[in-house]
């Protein structure tokens, strides 16, 4: 900012904006003032029209609270309105006797663009479209017409009754102007959606209509007195008109006004007809009085708009009728309603005393009107509560305009004079009073109430067991502020005794259950019941002693159960949890949950304290199992490949496929944490689909230029007796066209003691020609013996095996020794797995091993680098 700029700001502190708009208001008033006194009035009248164009562009710039759209449709009438105004003007100062198809150029300028505003008005105000009813068309339909005639008709009767004086450019602009002005009048006068907004805009495009169409006139009738003062008060109408315009479609909200029931519209009785029918009577009067005649056409104006009047008063009478009617039916519906209701309504009086009271009051509280008519409602309820009563009351009577959801509990004395317990609420004043009374609701809660005390009295128990439930060992919790442990106990078997000898027998056998707990623990214990077949212990007893009271519960609730004549036997495990000052119950009763989840699935009778690393094992795997629905389709899965060599040529000779998981928030979950996760889940098929088809095509590629390649996959035992896979093998090798052969199937060691029918399977696959290998040889218990059994093509010795200290060296080698002779007598190719050192490497060459495998000689890698891998020594080959 300059100095002076700066200077100007500090001595002039309210100079600005406002007042440079006010300084050009003043100045274009006094050119308008100075236009008007020196120019004819014709040209005066022009830029008077002219000036209107100022609401069109506050219509165009500024913000409008209704449709945008409908803004602009009507600043663009107004803009053309004001530019025929301005040229009609020009023309009647310029040239004004110029003729244009027999019309003055000042008439045909107004004329033509009497056509196109309407173009612009009509979309505008007959948008957004009404929802009527036949017979609110009908009268919407008899409103245009008759508002259409009693336009036309005085202009015709003061100038074309005298066939002189009919000229073609005024009876088109007459006939058209009313018709469109009436169109969007009786438009915004039955709106009913943005009713506010299109009252104001139907009323301003009709009067610029109008006020174009006596334009016309005036220009067309040069000659006759006064007709330049009728085109000044036109421009003048104009002006009115695009303020009226501005203010419907800028400052107005459409919906202001709630929209009205249907067959309740304020236009049914709104008197649209009483000026048009009061001018065209004047003008009639006033024409008879100067000697004027009535001409036929008139007539028919006349006629046509006193038949619109009937016809529009018959229509409206029959609307009000129906919504009568359906007053009627609703204050019938209302009246079955209240003498049906089981809820006592009373009208107060502005003090409080009872004016009115529905019959329920009698059938419900034995209360006749004589008991209650004129007193006031305080002394109706006990003594000890009428202040509170009567202070409520009050309250809400200085505020009864307003319904309110408050409520209060009072003691109400009945007609044989017990007292009854009741809500009461009030919903405003009396619809037939407003503002003098107040309605007070009183409803018998008796039963209620004794149902909700029966319920608290029964709330913290469970029926069947007599035992505390959830909510009341949060109770007895809160009593027992120093107790040491909490126990939960799960029993299994309960759904094999329902299913075998019925629910009841069951129900008995819980209950008998829950004796023997209730026994088994000391009287200051608290036992309760979780749920089905749930139950805790809250204990004082420290960490050694509640796990004993753990195992003696257990074995308590193991011995056979003689109920019925039957003898059934349950089993049991346990979890506990300590209870400290900062934890509330449900959160020991939490972990101890935990705690018996990690057990639940061991033998019965196990106990198991909980720890937070537990949770935190349990957190993870419950996380992984509501994931990994899905993984594959989320493209999370990833599969790396890790070479295996042969060691005097150290050239690849196969690879092992190994999978894993790339989870979004625990990370990569490995292959031996992901399959029996997958497998307990019902999606190692489906995984395991995925998987071979992804290795197998690029096992396809990448035998193309070493064709001796072959692919291992980690597979689990369960797996081989599934119909989904064995059917995927066969179908993948054909796809990609591989010799089964190439394709080596491994099974870890710690898995062939869970198998069945492992030697079956196996052979199987041998006879199909695909190969199998045991993973991880020598980290199992699998002795060397078993080989003989199992037909196996590859063994792959872990690092278990030969990977021990110095110490145990001379061992390790006659172990080792041991296994490859075996292997090799039994014709199985060996595979040293897990080579990291170098020592390693000595080690497993020195026992005869031709295949190894391990980070020493390449670590698993993405499909990529194996590729760049096999090429290096496929280059290095050639």
């Amino acid at each position: 900012m300059t100095p002076r700029k700066r200077m100007t700001r500090m001595v002039f502190p309210s100079a600005g904006r406002p007042t440079i708009h006010a300084v050009a208001a003043l100045l274009g008033a006094s050119l308008l003032t100075a236009a008007l006194t020196l120019l004819p009035v014709e040209t005066a009248a022009g830029l008077l029209a002219a000036g209107s164009a100022g609401f069109a562009v506050a219509m165009l710039r500024g913000r409008t609270k209704g449709p945008r759209l409908r803004a602009i449709a009507l600043a663009a009438g107004v803009l053309l309105t004001a530019a025929a105004g301005l040229a009609s003007g020009i023309a009647a100062w310029v040239a004004p006797h110029r003729l244009v198809a027999d019309v003055p150029l000042p008439a045909e300028i107004p004329l033509v663009s009497l056509f196109l505003v309407t173009a612009f008005y009509l979309p505008a105000v007959l948008r957004p479209a009404q929802r009527r009813d036949p017979l609110a068309r009908l009268r919407t339909g008899l409103d245009t017409v008759g508002v259409t005639a009693c336009l036309i008709f005085p202009p015709w009767l003061l100038l074309f009754s005298n066939p002189d004086n009919r000229r073609g450019a005024a009876i088109t602009a007459l006939i058209f102007g009313a018709a469109a002005a009436a169109t969007v009048a009786v438009a915004g006068v039955h709106a009913i959606r943005h009713r506010a907004a299109l009252q104001w805009c139907g009323g301003g495009a009709a009067l610029s209509l109008i006020g174009l169409t006596a334009m016309v006139f005036g220009h067309d009738f040069p000659f006759i007195p006064n007709a330049s003062i009728a085109t000044l008060v036109a421009a003048a109408a104009i002006n009115v008109a695009a303020g009226l315009l501005w203010y419907g479609s800028v400052r107005i909200h459409p919906d202001v006004r709630p929209i009205p029931p249907a067959g309740s519209e304020p236009s049914a009785s709104f008197p649209l007809f009483a000026l048009p029918i009061l001018g065209s009577t004047l003008v009639t009067v006033y024409h008879l009085l100067h000697g004027g005649r009535v001409d036929p056409f008139s007539i028919v104006l006349g006629v046509t708009a006193i038949m619109a009047v009937a016809g529009r008063e018959w229509t409206s009478a029959v609307a009000l009728r129906r919504h009568a009617d359906h007053l009627t039916s609703q204050g019938n519906r209302l009246r079955s309603l209240v003498f049906g209701s089981a809820d006592v309504a009373m009208v107060l009086d502005a003090d409080l005393a009872v004016r009115w009271q529905s019959p329920a009051a009698a059938r419900q509280f034995g209360l006749s009107d004589q008991d209650v008519l004129g007193r006031q409602a305080a002394a109706l309820v006990h003594p000890m509560q009428a202040d509170e009563v009567h202070a409520f009351l009050g309250a809400r009577m200085l505020a009864r305009s307003e319904p309110s959801a408050d409520s209060i509990a009072v003691q109400l004395r009945d007609g044989f004079g017990r007292w009854r317990a009741t809500e009461w609420t009030t919903s405003g004043s009396d619809p037939a009073e407003p503002g003098h009374t107040l309605v007070v609701h009183v409803r018998d809660v008796s039963d209620l109430r004794d149902l909700e005390q029966t319920l608290r009295e029964s709330a913290h128990l469970d029926h069947p067991t007599s035992l505390a439930n959830r909510q009341g060992l949060r109770r007895a919790a809160e009593l027992v502020p120093d107790a040491g442990a909490m126990i939960v106990i799960e029993l299994g078997g309960l759904t094999a005794i329902g299913d075998v000898h019925g629910p009841d027998l069951a129900e008995a056998v819980v209950v008998e259950a829950a004796r023997r707990l209730r026994n088994g623990v000391d009287s200051a214990d608290v036992t309760a019941r979780l749920g089905d077949s749930r139950f805790a212990v809250l204990t004082r007893c420290g960490a050694v002693r509640a796990h004993l009271l753990a195992s003696q519960l257990l074995n308590a609730l193991t011995a056979p159960y003689l109920v019925a004549g039957t003898s059934s036997h349950l089993s049991a495990w346990a979890g506990l949890a300590d209870r400290t000052a900062d934890t509330d119950v449900d959160e020991v009763v939490r972990r101890a949950a935990l705690a018996l989840r990690s057990v639940r699935s061991g033998p019965p009778g196990a106990v198991e304290w909980y720890d937070e690393e537990m949770e935190t094992r349990l957190l993870r795997r419950s996380t992984l199992e509501q994931d990994l629905p899905g993984a594959v389709a989320r493209g999370e899965l990833d599969v790396h490949y890790q070479p295996v060599f042969d060691l005097p040529s150290r050239r690849p000779v196969g690879v092992e496929a190994l999978l894993s998981w790339r989870h979004p928030t625990l990370g990569r979950v490995p292959a031996a944490e992901l399959l029996p996760l997958a497998e307990d889940l019902g999606l190692l098929a489906q995984i395991e689909h995925w998987q071979l088809h992804r290795s197998c095509r690029l096992l396809a590629g990448w035998r193309r230029q070493h064709e001796s390649l072959w692919l291992a996959v980690n597979v689990r035992p369960g797996e081989l007796a599934g119909p989904s896979f064995q059917a995927s093998l066969p179908t993948a090798l054909e796809t990609y066209r591989i010799p089964p052969s190439a394709l080596v199937l491994e099974i870890a060691e710690p898995d062939l003691l869970a198998a069945e029918d492992l030697a079956s399977h196996l052979g199987r696959l041998r006879a199909q020609g695909i190969r199998t290998a045991i993973d991880n040889f020598g980290a199992g218990p699998t002795s060397l013996s078993r080989l003989r059994i199992l037909p196996i093509d590859l063994l792959k010795i872990d690092r278990d095996v030969f990977g021990q200290s110095s110490d145990a060296g001379r061992h390790i080698g006659e172990v080792l020794d041991a296994t490859v002779a075996l292997s090799q007598r039994l014709g199985l190719e060996v595979i040293a797995h897990g080579l990291q050192a170098t020592a390693d490497l000595d080690t497993v060459r020195s026992a005869g091993c031709r295949l190894g495998q391990g980070d020493l000689l390449g670590p698993p890698m993405p499909a990529e680098h194996l590729e760049a891998l096999l090429e290096q020594h496929r280059d290095a080959r050639t």
